[in-house]
């Protein structure tokens, strides 16, 4: 052969062992295109090594080899002719040009992220349940196969190095609470509004993973707790009749002079206090004209207070929940009122996550991690559910609206352990599928799945602070299953890995039984998943039909899941559900206590 051929070969051979070492193994499925000759080929063009003219474009030259008719395969007729072959042209351009001093290096970053590419159908979970292509498939199937790219899974890198940052933080910020099913009680001697150290009891629910957050941390870094997402009815008619109740409250002034505090006439003692209460008590007169029937309250009068002052067309009403918090007064510290010229022993202090309200002391509030208000003296005054959620403040004080928790509470996690689940799942299953469908299909359906899993969660366990990915990760095992179905007809046994896949997530299901775990946050984000996935996973079409079926079934069920989640939001926010039984699709109460929970009511007295 010409020694020029020779030079191409091993042009040729190289390039072939260097596509070897790549990252991402060449195609499979697509054979080279044949093309038959014409009759009138000239053979005597194939003898030896024959050599094309390079073409020179740049630094590249264009060869094309070609090989003796015999060697190709050509048969001889009885008549002596030849007859022609489907020859085989592969086209190549390389390189000649010598690498020039200084030049670039370039870095092989592809290889950082992934070794192979991701096959359609099979991935990851596909190994594990044994899926397996069919020997015989058609080529226009195989074309779209090898046509699909390969994506980097950077959301899956962003989301879990958010999930650890956020874990770590919060646990070294709020601490930890203690671990278990069941309420775990602290009892201690507390000085009280009352000036005598009392026994008091803080109970804090305990939680399954170590170490943990509590209740009330989690509320407060944004977990999904629906009375600060909407106004629930039950919290706002027990702080409708909490400050009913302190409308008709009044200062209780001790007659040693040691204190004085607000409260109503049945707990102020007529023996060791007096109960400074208008207009019926004769050392507080009136000013001439007034009509007020409510009050007193502890250092705060509307004839002495200059800022806000009581002043027409602003006149302080006469109910005393409606007053705002005096913040100078006139007359000093002797104004010959008694209930301005005690010393105060008790103010709001804001407990518990549903919005109960205190007048007691500093430290009583403190031993039952309250939220103490200094600047107020009425319970009417402070927004304790403003305190209890934290994040940004309400636009209305009185209107929980803080919807936004729906995706922020997807970012936090109960604990390091939860963290640590979290970050397993989507660096197999989450980057697996991510390297399928890319970053831009799969944050969708990771988002809106575990959305609209928070909102049924809200709807019907409005009162559980949750916190995780759960409905975001049931949605992408639900992915699972429609690629699944994608892809069923090219799968040599399609039933065996579905039946593998789904006992998976029964267990996985029966799993959400257990104490706090959130099985509506599971079903609602697996069945909005399968919607999602169907609409925005690449798929293969087996012919014209069903490439129009499947286009059909983008915009269907697209449809379908705007339907389910208005009607969730509906749900929520214009007819609460109020269900008993929907606790036992969430936790079995195996024994009396294995169930416990924080009960509304309880909290609410």
């Amino acid at each position: 052969c010409h020694p020029v051929c020779l030079q191409g070969r091993s042009v040729k051979d190289s390039t072939l062992r260097r596509a070897q070492r790549r990252s991402f193994t060449p195609a499979s499925f697509m054979e080279e295109d044949t093309v038959d000759f014409p009759d009138e080929l000239d053979t005597s063009f194939f003898k030896g090594c024959s050599i094309l003219p390079c073409h020179r474009e740049g630094n590249h030259c264009c060869s094309t080899f070609y090989s003796s008719p015999l060697e190709r395969g050509w048969r001889k007729q009885k008549d002596g002719g030849l007859v022609q072959p489907k020859v085989r042209l592969r086209q190549e351009v390389v390189s000649v040009s010598p690498q020039k001093r200084g030049q670039r290096i370039a870095v092989p970053v592809r290889k950082l992220f992934a070794k192979e590419k991701r096959p359609y159908g099979l991935g990851m979970v596909g190994k594990l349940t044994n899926r397996t292509y069919r020997k015989r498939i058609d080529s226009y199937v195989k074309r779209q196969i090898e046509d699909m790219d390969d994506h980097r899974p950077f959301f899956t890198y962003w989301v879990t190095f958010v999930h650890s940052l956020i874990t770590i933080l919060a646990v070294c910020i709020y601490g930890i609470a203690p671990v278990g099913f069941s309420q775990h009680e602290t009892v201690d001697s507390v000085l009280r509004n009352r000036g005598v150290y009392e026994n008091v009891k803080y109970v804090q629910q305990g939680a399954m993973s170590f170490p943990s957050l509590s209740q009330e941390a989690l509320i407060h870094l944004g977990a999904k707790f629906s009375p600060c997402m909407r106004q629930d009815q039950q919290v706002h008619s027990f702080i409708k009749a909490k400050r009913e109740k302190e409308k008709h409250s009044a200062c209780c002034v001790r007659n040693d002079k040691s204190g004085c505090v607000q409260t109503s006439e049945e707990e102020c003692s007529s023996t060791l206090a007096v109960w400074v209460k208008w207009p019926h008590h004769s050392s507080t007169p009136m000013l001439a004209g007034s009509k007020r029937q409510f009050g007193s309250v502890c250092h705060q009068d509307p004839r002495v207070c200059e800022q806000p002052a009581s002043m027409e067309p602003h006149e302080w009403p006469d109910d005393i929940t409606k007053w705002p918090i005096c913040t100078k007064n006139s007359a000093g510290n002797y104004t010959n009122h008694l209930h301005m010229d005690c010393v105060i022993t008790g103010r709001p202090c804001c407990i518990g996550t549903k919005g109960r309200c205190e007048i007691t002391s500093r430290e009583y509030c403190e031993f039952m991690r309250g939220y103490f208000h200094e600047e107020a003296t009425l319970c009417s005054q402070v927004h304790c559910m403003d305190d209890v959620c934290g994040l940004l403040p309400f636009l209305n004080p009185e209107v929980p609206d803080q919807f936004y928790r729906l995706w922020l509470s997807l970012f936090l996690h109960a604990g390091i352990l939860h963290c640590l689940v979290s970050v397993c799942f989507q660096m197999t299953i989450l980057r697996d599928l991510e390297k399928l469908a890319g970053w831009h299909r799969i944050s969708i359906i990771y988002l809106l799945s575990g959305i609209t899993g928070n909102l049924a969660s809200a709807i019907f366990l409005p009162y559980r602070a949750e916190v995780g990915p759960a409905g975001s990760q049931f949605g992408i095992l639900a992915c699972l299953f429609v690629e699944l179905f994608q892809s069923w007809q090219i799968l040599a046994r399609p039933w065996r890995a579905f039946f593998k896949l789904l006992a998976v997530v029964l267990f996985l299901f029966a799993f959400g039984l257990l104490p706090w775990i959130d099985n509506f946050a599971h079903i609602s984000g697996f069945i909005s998943g399968f919607f999602l996935s169907f609409a925005f996973l690449p798929y293969i079409s087996f012919g014209k039909f069903d490439l129009y079926r499947k286009r059909c079934q983008i915009i269907v069920f697209q449809l379908i899941f705007i339907a389910l989640f208005s009607g969730l939001v509906i749900l929520f926010y214009f007819y609460p559900i109020k269900c008993e039984w929907c606790e036992f699709l969430t936790c079995i109460p195996f024994t009396d206590k294995f169930c416990e929970k924080y009960d509304l009511d309880a909290q609410l007295h």
